[in-house]
């Protein structure tokens, strides 16, 4: 969460405790949340007429669609997205930047090749035989994804959170009305895909006609060179070398289940499991980032000018999301098969059992996720790199066995949601730990 006010950094060493920079913080918060309340809202309130236009099948393919994805865009922006905030002045800024542009480009091009020469081994089944004949999006999505995050860091680092909130609202506007269209359009499961990409689009359109980096009248403006990609690589090559694999294995992490499902239970399962999980994540996505963004960036500061101030922004983060979601929870374990029959149609009474099941799971998710990034502003990266890749092994281990002994798809979500609860308890206890020791 960053501070604000125009002061030398020499001369702000407290700035991150004063009640300035804690009014900054909840208006940068505020208004993150309100932006992205906007968008995603939207998709809420879309959700009963898209669970009406397309199926559960639909849904599985634009799950392990956006797990592919997502990974991807990992890949491509070499996680310089979250150097970005460190950077020591503007010109810096740039450098990672343009370096972080260069490798999307080129490593979105990679991806779709190596899905194309691939295909043959991984096209198994309904679902997956479908991403194969949509794989030409892959890159696409992919290089926008990977630019939203390097321009979204951009804007945290200059505290311009009013156009993070408009870029979330015009994002999430653009997905649900593209989605709908086509869905009202008869385009079966490629109407999701594409409303998708065309929703990041439309979000980074939106940040192109106010610019990243404002001229000052009579400023002549450095040109970026190689030497300074270079230099700035170095820098943070710890970045690249190990947060992007700590990063790849959270998304595979969050999107390995569904592949997990769609192999072992089938496309209604995999559909009804991706279509609870995109709705319980609106919490995550809505006050989650907000916070997480806010605290990357207070963070940073913190950090910067060695005030010592980290741990307090950490637990007083924790404290309000505990406290913020643990009410929506426990409604949620209460009434959700008939909330979800009852809203989305009788053909998603299923996936409400699943949202029963899930709720504390997403609960702990919601509270640890923003608070991860602790690890990078610490440099202790390995450790977040350890620990994804614990998760990861468990949450595609323990609903195959489930399956594997005869269980059914609700038992398989059941124990999904365990491995949820232990591994974001295990990142709160390790934050702590850093912590103690930085």
């Amino acid at each position: 969460m960053s501070t604000v006010g125009g002061a030398a950094p020499e001369a702000r060493g407290v700035a991150s405790t004063s009640a300035p920079a804690r009014v900054g913080a909840r208006r940068g918060v505020v208004e993150i949340v309100l932006g992205t309340v906007l968008g995603q809202g939207l998709l809420v309130a879309a959700s009963p007429l898209l669970s009406r236009l397309y199926t559960p099948a639909d849904f599985a393919l634009l799950q392990i669609f956006t797990g592919v994805v997502s990974i991807g865009a990992v890949l491509a922006s070499l996680r310089l997205e979250l150097a970005i905030p460190l950077a020591r002045d503007q010109h810096e800024t740039r450098a990672v930047l343009r370096a972080g542009l260069l490798g999307t480009v080129a490593i979105a091009v990679l991806v779709w090749l190596l899905g194309l020469l691939t295909a043959g081994l991984w096209a198994v089944g309904d679902t997956l035989v479908d991403l194969r004949a949509t794989w030409w999006l892959v890159p696409v999505t992919v290089a926008a994804i990977a630019v939203f995050q390097l321009v979204s860091a951009v804007l945290v680092r200059a505290e311009r959170y009013r156009d993070i909130a408009g870029r979330n609202a015009v994002q999430g506007v653009g997905t649900a009305g593209a989605q709908l269209g086509f869905g009202v359009a008869g385009m079966g499961p490629l109407g999701l895909l594409l409303g998708m990409s065309l929703g990041r689009a439309v979000g980074l359109l939106s940040i192109a006609r106010r610019g990243l980096f404002p001229r000052e009248p009579g400023q002549p403006r450095a040109a970026v060179t190689v030497a300074d990609m270079t230099n700035a690589l170095s820098r943070f090559r710890r970045f690249p070398l190990l947060t992007t694999w700590s990063a790849l294995l959270n998304n595979a992490g969050q999107y390995a289940p569904y592949l997990v499902f769609t192999l072992t239970y089938g496309q209604n399962p995999t559909g009804w499991l991706a279509f609870t999980t995109r709705l319980l994540a609106l919490p995550v996505t809505v006050i989650g980032q907000a916070v997480a963004q806010v605290f990357m960036g207070r963070g940073a500061s913190a950090q910067r000018e060695a005030s010592g101030d980290l741990p307090r922004l950490t637990w007083l983060a924790v404290r309000r999301l505990a406290l913020l979601g643990v009410g929506p929870a426990i409604l949620l374990t209460l009434i959700g098969p008939w909330a979800f029959g009852w809203v989305f149609g009788g053909a998603w009474e299923r996936a409400g059992t699943y949202a029963q099941i899930l709720a504390v799971a997403f609960l702990a998710q919601f509270v640890a996720s923003p608070i991860s990034n602790v690890f990078n502003l610490v440099e202790r990266q390995g450790i977040a790199l350890v620990w994804e890749a614990v998760r990861l092994a468990l949450v595609v281990a323990v609903p195959w066995l489930v399956w594997a002994l005869g269980g059914s798809d609700v038992l398989g979500v059941a124990a999904y949601a365990a491995v949820l609860v232990f591994s974001y308890g295990g990142v709160l206890a390790l934050a702590w730990w850093v912590l103690r020791r930085a």
